[in-house]
Parts: structure tokens; C-alpha cells; sequence
């Protein structure tokens, strides 16, 4: 039986609902359809079956056509799915499509978790004329607003904490409030302390990663976060504007702050994940599809890259994950040195 959250049964949704549309839809940055953009489907390749959309869906494997289906199957089925996957909560199975899909052979929601596309389309370029397949990620609003960048251990961030001693770090660390992450930051600022990045981040491989983007990425990522918690700001264009006030980098061209971080967004999005080897390479490299919350699909293609990097920066806020699970928080001491971690989660809103 087929069976999994909200954003797992979006994937298969989405796969149902652009064989019933045929069209992949281009959005502007505030997720609004763009009608005369789109990118009519050739075939999406699922697991080791291609499907053409028509009024019959044809089936092929290995370019041997095994199946048709009529189109009003899949139509029915994607209603019944979006009831399903609104009306539903945690993991949950729907009975009533698991003799469709098995008939189509359809045995898995979601693609491998170890890569960022969840889709694979072949697609009919309209500009150039060339029939590109690509791959693209898949975020749904059907559920809670889906993760940009996924919290880990991974994505904690080092700073020393000047001006500290024994007493503070002590009071600090039995601080165990409702809003303890709020209360532990103004505690250190009114008793004195500042705090400032590390030359390194707790992961090498984050690091390192991030580097492939911009050499000072580290470092501008360490203040984004840090503006975050100390002004208890959560919208990244708000953050960024602190950013520009201070200029902690005294970059010449303050432009350049919102600029590298819708680098670092976009990297997030289509292909970097923290803790693997990345080396730029852009898995899901024909970009993101949105399930907007009334069901309607629509996407970001590479061609409409400025668009997609203005609604990744509008449109996404800092998250405050576990801090028992991902071991933040607490201040510890080092070669009588004192360091707290603060971690990096990064949501749409």
C-alpha cells in the first residue's frame, strides 16, 4: 500500500496532474501563474515507464507501449487526491487510488531521497525549439510550508561569546523556558557579551560546499544567522537589511549581500545539501514546481531564473528547529574560551 505525508503525496499528485494538463506553467516571483509561459509536456519518466499525455495516456517501457489509459482516469484521480492530501495529517494512505495507480505501475510516491529532483520531464522548449528532460524539485502549500534548507547537525554555526565567564555560561545553560532561545540571546547581550562567528563552520562539509558558491559565503551565511537570533528576526530580507546597516564584511558594494544569498538559496533549492560532497552541480536542473494551496501547479525554469531567486529570498524565513536534537543552544567551553552554536533551518512562508 502506498502510503506517506502530505509532501510525499504531492509528488505523485503533481505527476497525475501535469499528464491531465499537459502544460508546465511558468510563475512570476510571487507564485502567480504567467499564462503565456509555459512548456508543453512530451513525457515524464517514472521510475522505468515514460508517459505521454493525450486524450488516452500512453504507457512505454523500454519504447514498447504496454498500456493506455483514458485521460478522465487520471482526471478523477487527481481530485480525489488533492481531497485526500488536504483533508489528511502525518502519514496516511488512500484507498481509493491504489487500484489506479497499481494499474498504471506506480509502486512509489516519492523519488530517492538522496537527490533533489522529485520529477523527471521531457518538455517542449517553445523559445529554442529543443525537447530538454529535465529534472525539478517539487515543494507543496497543500501541507504546512514546505523546507528550504533542512536543519541538521550540520547546519549549526560556531561563535565565540566575548566578555563570558563561568556564571554566565551556568545561568545560561539552566535557561529552560518556552522561549529559551530568545531568553538565552538577550541574557548574553544585556550581561555584556558578543558574540562573533567562528573562522569555521561545525561542518567541514557545509563549509566547503558553500565555498563553491562564494569564498565568503561561510562567513556571510554565520552573520545572516546571527542577525537572525540576536535581533529575533525570521524573514530573510529583514535580516538582510540589518545586514547592510552594519556591513560586517565592510563590503564596498553593499548590494552584494542579497545578492550572494539568493546564490546560496537557489544552491539550497536545485542541488546542495549540507552534509554530501557538492560541487556545484544543479540536480534538479530544470528548476522547482509549486503546489500552490488550491492544488494549481506552476514552476521556476532556468529561463525565469531571476524570478526564481526573487521568490526564494521573498518568500522565506529562518525557522527555529530542536535545540535538544540538533545540540545548539548551550554554551561550552573550550581552552578557556566560550562558544555557543546557533543552527540554521530555512522554511517558506
Amino acid at each position: 500500500m502506498l502510503k506517506g505525508n502530505k509532501g510525499e503525496w504531492s509528488e505523485i499528485y503533481t505527476f497525475v496532474y501535469l499528464l491531465v494538463t499537459e502544460k508546465l506553467y511558468a510563475a512570476d516571483k510571487d507564485l502567480n501563474t504567467v499564462e503565456d509561459i509555459y512548456f508543453p509536456i512530451i513525457k515524464i519518466l517514472r521510475e522505468s515507464y515514460d508517459y505521454m499525455p493525450g486524450d488516452t495516456i500512453k504507457i512505454f517501457c523500454n519504447n514498447h507501449l504496454i498500456k493506455e489509459v483514458n485521460k478522465e482516469e487520471f482526471k478523477k484521480t487527481c481530485n480525489i487526491l488533492l481531497d485526500k492530501i488536504s483533508h489528511n495529517s502525518g502519514a496516511f494512505q488512500i484507498k481509493e487510488v491504489e487500484p489506479f495507480f497499481n494499474s498504471i505501475c506506480c509502486t512509489k510516491l516519492k523519488a530517492a531521497s538522496s537527490k533533489k529532483q522529485d520529477i523527471t520531464i521531457q518538455i517542449y522548449d517553445i523559445h529554442t525549439g529543443i525537447s530538454p528532460t529535465c529534472g525539478f524539485s517539487i515543494k507543496s502549500y497543500l501541507g504546512a510550508p514546505p523546507t528550504l534548507l533542512n536543519p541538521g547537525i550540520g547546519t549549526n554555526f560556531i561563535y565565540q561569546i566575548d566578555e563570558c565567564n563561568d556564571s554566565i555560561m551556568n545561568h545560561v545553560n539552566t535557561i529552560k523556558t518556552k522561549s529559551k532561545i530568545k531568553d538565552k540571546i538577550n541574557y548574553l547581550y544585556n550581561a555584556g557579551c558578543k558574540l562573533v562567528p567562528e573562522e569555521h563552520l561545525a561542518s567541514k562539509q557545509f563549509e566547503e560546499n558553500l565555498s563553491f558558491i562564494d569564498t565568503s559565503m561561510g562567513k556571510i551565511l554565520s552573520f545572516m544567522v546571527l542577525y537572525s537570533y540576536k535581533y529575533n528576526l525570521h524573514y530573510i530580507p529583514d535580516i538582510v537589511k540589518k545586514i547592510i546597516e552594519d556591513n560586517p564584511l565592510s563590503f564596498s558594494n553593499l548590494k552584494m549581500y542579497e545578492y550572494k544569498i539568493k546564490k546560496a538559496l537557489c544552491a539550497f533549492a536545485l542541488g546542495m545539501t549540507p552534509e554530501k560532497i557538492w560541487e556545484g552541480q544543479e540536480d534538479a536542473n530544470g528548476g522547482y514546481i509549486i503546489v500552490k494551496n488550491d492544488g494549481s501547479v506552476v514552476c521556476y525554469h532556468i529561463y525565469n531564473r531571476p524570478d526564481f531567486e526573487q521568490y526564494l529570498y521573498e518568500y522565506s524565513y529562518i525557522e527555529r528547529p530542536s535545540t535538544s536534537r540538533y545540540y545548539y543552544m548551550d554554551i561550552y567551553k573550550n581552552n578557556n574560551r566560550y562558544f555557543i552554536k546557533l543552527n540554521l533551518q530555512i522554511r517558506f512562508k
